[in-house]
């Protein structure tokens, strides 16, 4: 679908937007058929898996390698919002996008990058739309490669015909407009005739033009995944995760087919002379359906010192640990290319065990991570912004600051237990406090950590007295 709603862009922006509009696809050839490619295979393995003589068996490595980092970025992850009416107001609002940001963040890391927009639901309260890397097209960028410009698209189907609803969106000195269309259509070919908004009960109170005046930045938060560009190193938009391991991911599901092959053609079968079987009267030899797998094929030869025998077993030696070895070094150089710790997705007894290797091995997916949460973290500040500016608009909370507090979990690289396990130690030495410990390792509120602290120095003190008493 993004391929087509390019070519309807590019092909009737002016009679979409009017003679005068500067609507155009600011997406390249090569870009476009980049993010066509990751969602394919996002969704189905690749082309490669599809089609010809000999379509491949994915083993499902992009969505396991997004979905990995989706969960590594946003595992405990917390975002508060705070300091006004306002703002818990706000805080309301997103706390069910944040409980479920997982999702978005995995097709984010699939396809570059991720929107989110927040609008006005018909209850008048702020949702929030987490738009695809190919559901939007972007038009416009300004010269420190942040996009001002999109178009969104949505379609509904009645009876026969397909309603298609396009929102330009633009953000130009310290307005940011929306201009929305509809369009009605027998066919998903072509956007068909424009009609009122109104012909379409879910879209009856979306205002045609709506216009933000005072802003400094566009009204949504683009989650863009950072990264070297190889498809087209002159565009801003975000890359793939597993942009740079196509041809290794493809390499691996040819390794996999082989392997399933050696499996496949390496099944116990039994050769039978066709005279040793019994046959009906047509002369068509019977067998009960479980061994038909068994008895594999029927032979005309001749019996004795130079025929064949009867029976013959065709048992040949499995070869699946060779493929499986190479399978294994493969998946590495994937890891090593999306940024992963080997043993994501090889097999992890057989990766080096040296301090060294596995710390150095940890670093590389933790560098990974943090880099996708700078990158989410900043989407959020900017999402937070936009539904601000919709409560100004709208008045859904009374004027007030607001404050937004990110925690990211680091358990990547410091392991939680081993951490515990060290300052308890530096508390039995004397070097950690204990009610800090108690409030920070074990959950337990200031005021019962204080009291277990002041019980276990008093119980201390009086076995010293004890102890040195004459």
């Amino acid at each position: 679908m993004f391929d087509r709603l390019l070519f309807w862009l590019r092909e009737k922006a002016r009679l979409l937007f009017g003679e005068n509009t500067t609507v155009s696809a600011s997406v390249s050839d090569s870009m476009e058929n980049a993010i066509v490619l990751w969602a394919q295979m996002y969704d189905s393995g690749g082309p490669w898996c599809h089609g010809g003589k000999n379509p491949l068996h994915s083993l499902g490595l992009p969505k396991s390698i997004a979905s990995e980092l989706a969960r590594l970025t946003t595992l405990e992850m917390e975002c508060l919002v705070s300091g006004s009416a306002r703002a818990d107001s706000i805080n309301t609002m997103l706390q069910p996008f944040i409980a479920d940001l997982r999702t978005p963040v995995e097709y984010g890391c699939a396809l570059g990058g991720i929107l989110f927009r927040p609008f006005l639901d018909a209850q008048g309260c702020i949702q929030i739309d987490a738009v695809q890397g190919d559901c939007f097209c972007p038009t416009r960028f300004d010269s420190s490669g942040r996009m001002t410009g999109a178009i969104f698209y949505d379609h509904l189907v009645r009876g026969n015909r397909i309603y298609t609803r396009l929102e330009d969106h633009e953000f130009s000195g310290s307005t940011y407009s929306i201009t929305v269309k509809a369009f009605r259509s027998m066919t998903s070919a072509d956007l068909g005739i424009e009609v009122p908004l109104t012909d379409v009960p879910e879209w009856a109170a979306i205002s045609p033009h709506t216009e933000f005046s005072g802003v400094d930045r566009p009204l949504w938060g683009y989650f863009r995944v950072s990264g070297g560009n190889s498809s087209d190193r002159h565009s801003p938009l975000g890359v793939s995760v597993y942009a740079e391991a196509v041809e290794t991911i493809r390499d691996v599901d040819e390794q996999y087919g082989r392997l399933l092959w050696e499996y496949d053609g390496g099944q116990l079968a039994i050769d039978v002379d066709q005279t040793a079987l019994r046959t009906d009267a047509d002369g068509n030899v019977h067998l009960p359906e479980r061994l038909e797998r068994l008895y594999r094929s029927w032979l005309n030869g001749s019996i004795g010192a130079n025929g064949r025998n009867l029976y013959e077993a065709f048992a040949p030696a499995l070869r699946d640990e060779s493929y499986r070895r190479g399978l294994d070094t493969m998946l590495k150089r994937v890891e090593f290319q999306c940024g992963l710790a080997y043993g994501t997705l090889s097999d992890p007894q057989n990766v080096d065990k040296t301090a060294t290797e596995i710390m150095a091995s940890k670093q590389r997916s933790y560098s990974t991570v943090k880099s996708i949460q700078h990158a989410l973290q900043g989407a959020l500040d900017d999402l937070l912004y936009a539904m601000n500016a919709y409560a100004d608009l709208y008045q859904l909370a009374p004027a007030g600051s607001y404050t937004a507090v990110y925690n990211w979990d680091d358990s990547i690289v410091n392991d939680p237990s081993e951490r515990k396990q060290l300052f308890w130690q530096y508390v039995q030495a004397g070097k950690f406090p204990m009610q800090r410990y108690l409030t920070e390792f074990e959950g337990y509120s200031q005021e019962e950590a204080a009291q277990i602290a002041a019980e276990t120095s008093a119980e201390n003190n009086a076995d010293e007295a004890l102890t040195f008493a004459p």
